[in-house]
């Protein structure tokens, strides 16, 4: 009688061992904590990490590729916040500008619409003079003057994002406040903005204050003299 083959049961497997896809090891990671302990969130690190790039290289030498190895995100993820490297250029350039100037004053536009206009030029000077000690807005004023020939769109993007909504902001501000008798607004926004960043390119970004200085402050005080003899005239009258 033939003898029936003993079967050996093989021990069962509690799960296969699975390798991860790229996007799955993408979403499983923690995701990156600020300082505080806050935690950043992908779009955020992705911005933090083009500021580094893009100031570092210079927009023609910044890559999705060298922004998304700097986030240590996927490239694919970067496309679904930004649809291309311009978006992206325009995020890096609201981040260190204005929204620096908004992260330690709340309702900030609001803020300075409710000022008295010595209190307005305090404020805005002490932005500005933020700003201008800001080595990443020194930086990026360098990428977009030094590329905006090769790169139209950059000066574009400046204008925009800075610019335009700096000059709505503080025009905004003395057409509200008819008790300046201002013919102009907007030329006295491009008076009082131009002044700040007018010094910043000639002293700072192109040297000027090693053949000429000119201190922060002395702007300040020049343009506060500036608005106490207009105030004092319209007393007068």
């Amino acid at each position: 009688m033939p003898t029936r083959s003993s079967k050996v049961d093989k021990p069962k497997a509690h799960g296969a061992l699975k390798v991860p896809n790229n996007r799955e090891s993408e979403d499983s990671k923690a995701p990156a904590v600020m300082s505080g302990g806050r935690t950043r969130s992908k779009k955020d690190q992705i911005v933090q990490a083009a500021i580094k790039v893009f100031l570092e290289n210079g927009y023609a030498g910044t890559s999705m590729n060298r922004v998304a190895a700097e986030a240590d995100v996927i490239k694919a993820t970067i496309y679904s916040h930004f649809k291309d490297k311009e978006e992206l250029f325009a995020a890096i350039i609201e981040e260190v500008t204005f929204k620096r100037m908004e992260a330690d004053t709340p309702e900030f536009e609001q803020l300075l619409h409710s000022l008295p206009p010595d209190e307005f030029v305090n404020l805005l000077t002490q932005k500005f003079r933020m700003l201008s000690q800001s080595e990443e807005y020194r930086a990026l004023l360098r990428v977009v003057i030094g590329e905006s020939e090769r790169f139209p769109e950059l000066a574009t993007l400046y204008v925009k994002t800075v610019i335009l909504k700096g000059m709505e902001l503080a025009s905004g501000y003395f057409a509200k406040h008819q008790e300046l008798k201002l013919n102009n607004p907007l030329a006295t926004a491009h008076i009082c903005c131009g002044s700040f960043v007018a010094w910043l390119i000639w002293q700072e970004i192109l040297g000027g204050k090693n053949f000429k200085p000119l201190e922060f402050d002395d702007v300040v005080i020049a343009l506060k003299e500036l608005v106490d003899a207009k105030l004092a005239r319209d007393r007068e009258s």
